[in-house]
């Protein structure tokens, strides 16, 4: 990519606008001869036109259509002298006259969409070089180019009629739901995948809860399950450094309390010491070779994700994209001047097309408001902050909270992840344990934890 931007920027972008008049005439010249319905429907529009005229005959075409006027060289040419378009009767004789035979009209859309892609090219390249002059880091501006190159692959690419693979995804899904096999990405707890059935390709998945609850923590252990299971992860964290999420999850793989024994010396004694910082050495190659890609640039937009994430899901093979979180991505250079609710709503919407043309699952973190602290209930859809929109985008939204506070003792919170949204299937709530000192989450119905809750619940109750 660095390559590929350094010999754009250093190219002196001067050439001629692509474009073929001829060829436009020509495909205007077919529309006019009753073929504007078969190439309107190929998909052509006004960005396959660079000639002025042709560009307006087109929109007076478009505007005849929708009026359900015929189109033909008589009905153009009144249509641009009633509107005062500048557009001559011999401009319309010209385009009709440059289609000898309207069913010639895919050779010439075939050339228009080629010179069209090529004007992208250059548009991109253009855009390339003022980006050069913007930022003083080049890492800034290869993630900019990125995001530039993958809007531009999007814009000349080819959409193609894809059912025979819709279908064969299908079945592939039913047959494994058949052989008693979860139908998408695991998360590694038993309770939630039993509601949901994996995590889908295109599915955005937000997991809500107030600061300090445990999201961040519980994402992370979804990431180490995965990638320790040898499953490609991609975590773009905007509020803690790869250190710090490898450190979190070295502390849940190897049962450890590195962060509060050692590194805070909670623990005085150094033998002790070491017999923790042992135990822990003894998983660090195994984290160190899992496929986990962290991207901790807290500047990124929501496009520069979807670029990274691009590159990761096609030359690492990630199967999972997690975000954390929501609301402190970045908004992007045309959203600077919204209001922050329009922002967020752009982003989501962003998040699960991304979700959607890479086909893997994105879990994306959020916020909950402030209303919630104190009132001791469970939260709902409108307790999202910011955004509706994070409603209206997701196909799941869960709940991570805490229903009763007096169910904590030490180490140990329960806490409910409540399913309050799910449209591929049923909601519910599945009780966990959050083991705070080792950063793990864990089923609250583990044998050792069935004791603690009866014992917490007994005590409670006399």
């Amino acid at each position: 990519m660095k390559l590929l931007l350094i010999i754009i920027l250093s190219m002196k972008i001067t050439q001629k606008i692509p474009n073929d008049r001829d060829a436009e005439l020509g495909l205007i010249g077919a529309a006019i001869q009753s073929k504007f319905d078969d190439i309107r429907s190929a998909g052509i529009n006004e960005d396959f036109f660079h000639d002025l005229t042709c560009r307006r005959m087109w929109r007076l075409m478009e505007e005849l259509d929708s009026n359900g006027t015929v189109i033909t060289a008589d009905t153009l040419g009144h249509k641009a002298k009633d509107g005062g378009v500048s557009i001559a009767l011999s401009d319309v004789l010209e385009a009709d006259s440059a289609c000898p035979s309207p069913l010639n009209w895919p050779y010439w859309a075939e050339v228009c969409d080629e010179k069209r892609k090529a004007r992208l090219v250059q548009e991109t390249g253009l855009r390339l070089a003022d980006e050069a002059g913007k930022h003083e880091s080049i890492d800034q501006l290869v993630s900019e180019a990125e995001s530039i190159m993958f809007t531009l692959t999007e814009k000349v690419s080819t959409k193609t009629d894809n059912r025979k693979e819709s279908f064969q995804r299908i079945v592939d899904t039913l047959e494994e739901a058949h052989l008693g096999r979860g139908t998408g990405v695991s998360t590694g707890f038993k309770g939630i995948d039993k509601i949901l059935g994996g995590l889908r390709g295109g599915q955005l998945i937000t997991i809500a809860a107030r600061p300090a609850v445990g999201k961040s923590a519980l994402a992370g252990n979804i990431a180490e399950k995965l990638v320790m299971s040898g499953t490609p992860v991609g975590f773009f964290s905007y509020e803690m450094t790869q250190d710090e999420l490898n450190l979190r999850m070295l502390c849940s793989l190897s049962d450890t309390n590195l962060i509060g024994d050692v590194i805070n010396e909670g623990v005085e004694v150094k033998e002790h010491r070491l017999r923790i910082l042992s135990q822990a050495a003894n998983f660090v190659p195994k984290l160190n070779a899992a496929p986990l890609h962290i991207v901790d640039n807290g500047n990124l937009t929501v496009s520069q994700i979807r670029s990274n994430a691009r590159r990761l899901v096609r030359d690492e093979g990630v199967k999972l994209i997690i975000v954390d979180y929501i609301q402190l991505i970045k908004a992007g250079r045309d959203d600077r001047q919204a209001q922050r609710h329009v922002q967020i709503g752009n982003i989501t919407g962003e998040l699960k097309r991304m979700a959607m043309d890479l086909q893997v699952p994105v879990i994306g973190l959020a916020q909950l408001n402030r209303a919630i602290e104190g009132e001791n209930r469970r939260p709902r859809l409108s307790d999202l902050r910011e955004s509706g929109s994070i409603e209206q985008d997701s196909d799941v939204v869960a709940f991570l909270y805490v229903e009763d506070p007096d169910m904590w003792d030490g180490p140990n919170m329960l806490l409910k992840l409540c399913i309050g949204k799910n449209r591929a299937g049923r909601q519910g709530e599945v009780d966990l344990v959050f083991v705070r000192n080792k950063i793990r989450f864990e089923s609250a119905y583990d044998e050792q934890h069935t004791e603690w809750l009866n014992r917490r619940k007994k005590e409670l109750s006399s």
